[in-house]
């Protein structure tokens, strides 16, 4: 059985973005953003600590 390409989750989502309009679309994408962002931070913020705790170990 052949699977049609309109069946994928990501091509109903990429069709559904594409219909909305141009402020819902810069609201999706700034919520993105915001998210990433948010995200890259608490990452450098969790890997400063364990790289601080490890130097404070170590000096002590």
């Amino acid at each position: 059985m052949k699977t049609k390409e309109s069946d994928f989750f990501i091509d109903k989502l990429i069709v559904k973005y594409q219909a909305l309009s141009q402020k819902e679309k810069t609201i999706i994408n700034l919520s993105i953003a915001l998210f990433s962002v948010l995200f890259i931070i608490g990452s450098f913020y969790n890997g400063g600590e364990v790289i601080g705790s490890f130097l404070y170990t170590i000096s002590h």
